[in-house]
């Protein structure tokens, strides 16, 4: 018999040399293709300090494509950070797609807005282990100045101070967001999970309540047009077998009880809400029809609760709060695949009435990680987009602080290293413009993730996924440290 053994190892040894070989056809082309770069040794070429980052990074921008982009669609496959560091779940995203450059003899974009102030702002150096400081841009700085003074005196109200986080996949499963809970109510007081939502996707996933349901139709402002929506960006409506029910954590400091559980709802008939108590004492609701928004409110000492509702001919629910009445409260509104440019459908009235039964002193923006593209740096489309989304939000919760939080640190390959993607700089530039143009607050996520050494260190110490661009639990919690540190710096000035 002929011995072919020869030729498989002769075959593998050729798969392997053209499989190199891809890692060296210029990326552009691979990209102009529809194909992602290929290099086996990845894992070997991550020589990405600060120093390295800004060198390459450099390098790569001075070659990038310029010009606005267009959003497409909600469809491509993008991807969540399990609690391991490993990103394997698919997710939507948003496609951005380069629109063709302006003339040669042009200065700016066609759809470039035109602001009184330079549409540039300087950067400052970063050094590992720094505080990132939030910036002030307010009139007179009073914004940032009037939280402080809440935060400083959060012992004497009597409701609790509530912070909103709206955000995208960057901090679903309460990712970033439990971190920066846990730190504030360590050392302001409060308790519980603050805002869940009827049903979620990543309920197995998320650590911080427990949390089952069953029967409920979804509707989502990403992929909705209704205008039924407020800041938590869903809706649901029950069938007569619906349930949700929220158990205490122990996977952070104060989540395992909570002293105050309040469901949100509009019911435009008479329905009856039954909530069970710690699996023992049943208490019945009946509403009043109501085109407005309603709440049931239950205090005392809660381990678990359990809502179902009857007659549910007109009913829509919002979420569940479950938070102490005092102290702080942190609520996580993560949407996944928000480009933050459908915020701005959010109902003013709706807004209204959500802002006065749980009001807010301050609401958290982040955004952008959908919208970054590797070829493009001019973002001055979505700059106008969010700029309105912002003045809206303004206007939905007023009096309200604002926080525009940019996107953190993405690394690319190029050249055999990974280097920050040069869309990444551009983002933050734009976020910045955004919150300048709006008179409100900005944190600088990407600064705060080369404080620690950027998206390489991240990656390596298993902060981040090796999709160099979703972080792990762990690296939620470098995040969360970082901004409560720069919320407790502003507080103590």
């Amino acid at each position: 018999m002929k011995n072919y053994i020869r030729y498989a190892f002769g075959l593998a040894v050729l798969v392997v040399l053209m499989t190199l070989g891809l890692a060296y056809i210029p990326a552009n082309l691979v990209e102009r293709a529809g194909l992602k770069p290929v290099d086996i040794l990845a894992d070997l070429n991550r020589d990405n300090t600060v120093e390295n980052l800004d060198q390459l990074d450099a390098e790569v921008g001075a070659d990038t494509r310029q010009g606005g982009y267009s959003v497409r669609s909600v469809t491509s496959p993008d991807t969540v950070a399990s609690a391991a560091g490993d990103s394997s779940r698919a997710v939507s995203t948003i496609f951005v797609e380069p629109e063709p450059a302006a003339a040669e003899d042009s200065t700016e974009s066609v759809e470039a807005p035109a602001p009184a102030q330079a549409d540039t702002i300087p950067s400052a150096p970063v050094q590992e282990g720094s505080v990132i400081p939030i910036r002030d841009y307010s009139p007179g700085g009073a914004m940032l100045r009037t939280f402080a003074n809440k935060l400083a005196n959060v012992g004497s109200m009597r409701r609790p101070l509530r912070i909103g986080f709206m955000g995208d996949s960057f901090i679903e499963g309460d990712l970033l967001t439990s971190d920066f809970r846990e730190l504030m109510q360590n050392r302001y007081g409060g308790g519980g999970v603050g805002f869940v939502p009827i049903t979620s996707q990543v309920a197995g996933f998320r650590q911080t309540v427990g949390h089952k349901f069953g029967k409920w139709k979804q509707s989502s402002i990403v992929n909705s047009k209704g205008n039924g929506f407020t800041i938590s960006a869903f809706n649901y409506t029950p069938s007569e077998d619906s349930y949700v029910e929220y158990k205490g954590s122990s996977n952070k400091k104060h989540l395992d009880r909570f002293g105050r559980s309040r469901l949100l709802f509009v019911s435009k008939g008479r329905s009856v809400i039954r909530a069970t108590v710690n699996g023992e004492e049943e208490f019945l609701f009946n509403t009043d029809p109501m085109e407005t928004l309603q709440e049931v409110q239950l205090d005392g000492d809660f381990r678990s609760i359990r809502y179902q509702v009857s007659d549910v001919e007109g009913f829509t629910a919002y979420g569940v709060f479950l938070e102490n009445p005092t102290g702080v409260s942190v609520d996580n509104f993560s949407v996944r695949g928000n480009p933050g440019t459908v915020m701005g459908r959010i109902n003013p009235a709706l807004s209204e009435q959500f802002g006065k039964l749980s009001p807010y002193d301050l609401i958290i923006l982040q955004y952008g990680l959908n919208v970054v593209s590797s070829g493009v740096t001019d973002y001055s489309t979505y700059r106008k987009q969010m700029t309105a989304v912002v003045n809206h939000i303004k206007r939905c919760f007023p009096g309200v602080a604002i926080l525009v939080m940019s996107v953190g640190d993405r690394a690319t390959r190029s050249n055999g290293t990974f280097v920050t993607m040069p869309g990444i700089r551009a983002m933050v530039q734009t976020q910045e413009l955004v919150a300048r143009d709006c008179g409100v607050l900005f944190w600088n996520t990407y600064d705060a993730m080369r404080a620690a050494g950027g998206m390489g260190t991240f990656v390596k110490n298993g902060w981040a996924a090796k999709d160099y661009t979703h972080i792990s639990a762990r690296g939620g919690r470098k995040i969360g440290t970082a901004l409560y540190d720069a919320v407790t710096a502003a507080a103590a000035q």
